[in-house]
């Protein structure tokens, strides 16, 4: 099980792929299908050059670079004033820069010589100038200043080599919930930092460096006052603050050493997880953001008849997973895959397709199975990396064509229809239509790069939502943007932002959906019709039979559109200029025409209608469980 398939990786010779993935990305073009798979930009913590400028952290970056020009000037022409002004600017965006949401950001200043240690050291630098230049001190007190700054650093330095063993430990000490280990269910929090700090403040060693404050102050106050006082007084503050830091940290040091060793700890969890004994495995890998790929699973993992366990590779999923029964453990590294890839695994669920599934997949004994996390036409949804599991799960018979039609290299035994248990709460239709009622506008986001942007949001959105809220039609406008959108293009962020609040304006009969992860759904069933663009949104809203209506935002021929995105085949298109969309609605609340043809679509993308879609997909994997030998999962052990 597992073995590793070869893929072709060749552009696509019947489907251009249109504009050029942003520069960093990873890309494969696959044959055929033209899929592009790349490292998310904005996911996987690397910056577009869209999302790069509507953050905090680089405005704040900005604000520093000018900030850093004037204190300069302020300083040589004696401005003492301007020079106070720059230099508090100089701190709040320092510490702007580290409160942001991108984590790279810090990393690419210091691979720069800009990182923190060398922007402390030129507001401190010219906060020297401007003082000495302005006072002309006497030697001792030059000394005394000096050497106040050599102390906030030498502290940060001692702190920094003093607490880098405590992080180590406690990146290599494993977190786990639900899994009860001498006696407990979660794993301890983490210490954090020996010296803490309240927010805004930055913690750890970056906390350490704003001890300088005090530098600045103790300069500028000096200047005010053309006394060597302030000086004083700055340095004993600091040679305080020091010895404060210096005790936090002894302390930390015999608090550790009193602690388990990490791998004492994770060889306890280890145990556990052997008791558990699961035989089902989730695993699971993506950047900030991505956890509701996640999420959508979780309700059908709860309920597995078999011990199930899931695996995360980040910890950061921890805070934005839904309660579950299930044993969640974060492996970080490839090593705590493989060690904890315990031997009565059988069967591994995947719900997304990243590299690090190549540490896992990998392994033999388990059977490796995809389940994604949508199931639409959008080309992702048929890659030929997924020829590396043994398994690929579909809902109905239209993921089994998208992959043995495209000539991906998949073969038919690995495809298994198991129907869509996200889908167990979707109402079907079950009264007429009406002359008016509600609509969802539901479009997806605009994709790593324009080859795979199936969004309406940027080209048509504003439109779309001019013509839903004519009163003429007297509709009630549901809005729900995927979680991405706008950030990759500005275009795409700018559209949404105006339409949410135009959508949640007081007075209005309208709403912008939540973030909750059954939002949508709740949604499908508030829904009398829909308007998406092509994604899964579209296929699972057959579950509900409910007309909808489907966004051609390059305007391609109908007859073309169809083949490629069969899903629309059952709904009315909008082009771009929305020319016919009013009509549209009337007819989907009224005559409704697709009705019948939305039947026939929804047996083919959903599969035939079962009492209980989630029970189903269990049975499912109750069977793939049986169908793999135990002795495959020991020998796995065994080659390890």
């Amino acid at each position: 099980m597992g073995v590793m398939a070869r893929a072709e990786v060749t552009p696509s010779p019947d489907r251009a792929v249109r504009g050029s993935p942003p520069p960093g990305s990873f890309v494969v073009l696959t044959s055929r299908a033209g899929l592009q798979c790349s490292i998310d930009p904005v996911f996987d913590g690397t910056m577009n050059a869209a999302a790069h400028l509507r953050r905090l952290e680089n405005w704040a970056a900005g604000l520093w670079a000018l900030s850093a020009v004037v204190s300069v000037v302020a300083a040589l022409a004696g401005w003492g004033v301007v020079l106070g002004i720059a230099l508090l600017v100089l701190v709040v965006s320092d510490l702007l820069l580290h409160s942001g949401e991108d984590p790279q950001f810090p990393r690419w200043l210091e691979l720069h010589e800009m990182g923190a240690v060398d922007r402390a050291l030129f507001r401190e630098g010219v906060a020297l100038l401007g003082w000495a230049l302005a006072t002309r001190p006497s030697p001792w007190t030059v000394v005394a200043a000096v050497t106040a700054v050599g102390i906030v650093h030498g502290v940060h330095v001692v702190y920094r080599a003093a607490t880098a063993p405590f992080a180590r430990m406690d990146r290599a000490r494993l977190v786990w919930r639900g899994l009860e280990v001498d006696g407990r269910t979660e794993s301890p929090a983490p210490l954090g930092p020996p010296v803490p700090s309240p927010p805004p403040l930055p913690v750890g060693s970056q906390g350490v460096l704003q001890l300088d404050v005090l530098v600045l102050v103790g300069l500028l106050v000096s200047w005010a006052s053309t006394s060597p006082v302030p000086v004083v007084v700055m340095l004993v503050g600091v040679v305080v603050c020091a010895a404060v830091v210096a005790w936090r940290v002894l302390a930390r040091i015999r608090l550790v050493r009193s602690l388990p060793l990490p791998e004492e700890d994770n060889a306890r969890l280890f145990g556990a997880l052997v008791d558990h004994a699961p035989e089902v495995a989730v695993y699971f890998s993506g950047g900030r953001g991505t956890t509701y790929q996640l999420n959508v699973w979780i309700e059908t993992i709860d309920r597995l008849t078999r011990p199930a366990v899931i695996f995360v590779r980040e910890r950061h999923h921890l805070d934005e997973l839904l309660p579950t029964s299930t044993p969640v453990v974060v492996l970080p590294r490839a090593r705590d895959v493989e060690a904890f890839c315990v031997p009565s695994i059988r069967v591994v669920l995947y719900p997304t397709t990243v590299i690090k599934n190549n540490h896992m997949i990998r392994l033999p004994g388990p059977r490796h199975v995809f389940i994604n996390h949508g199931d639409g036409d959008k080309s992702v949804t048929y890659s030929p990396l997924h020829r590396v599991f043994d398994e690929i799960w579909v809902a109905g018979q239209a993921g089994c064509d998208r992959y043995l039609n495209r000539g991906e290299g998949i073969r038919p035994d690995q495809l298994h229809r198991v129907g869509r248990p996200q889908l167990a709460h979707i109402e079907r239709l079950t009264e007429r239509p009406r002359t008016s009622g509600t609509v969802l506008y539901a479009p997806t986001w605009e994709g790593n790069f324009s080859g795979v942007d199936y969004s309406s949001v940027a080209t048509m959105g504003e439109r779309i939502v001019d013509v839903l809220t004519d009163p003429a039609l007297g509709l009630t406008v549901l809005f729900k943007a995927h979680p991405a959108t706008g950030t990759r293009l500005g275009a795409a962020a700018a559209a949404r932002a105006a339409i949410e609040a135009r959508l949640s304006a007081p007075g209005t009969p309208h709403r912008v959906v939540g973030t909750a992860p059954d939002a949508l759904y709740s949604a499908f069933n508030e829904a009398d019709v829909l308007v998406a663009d092509i994604s899964s949104v579209v296929a699972d809203f057959l579950a509900s039979r409910k007309p909808y209506l489907v966004t051609n935002p390059r305007d391609t021929e109908q007859a073309a559109f169809h083949a490629d995105f069969p899903s629309t085949a059952a709904g009315a298109l909008i082009r771009p200029d929305v020319e016919g969309l009013a009509q549209a609605i009337r007819e989907a609340l009224g005559e409704d025409r697709f009705r019948e043809h939305r039947e026939e679509l929804a047996t083919y993308f959903l599969g035939h209608p079962v009492g209980d879609p989630i029970a189903h997909f269990v049975a499912e994997v109750e069977r793939a469980v049986e169908r793999t030998p135990p002795r495959l999962s020991a020998a796995g052990e065994s080659a390890r």
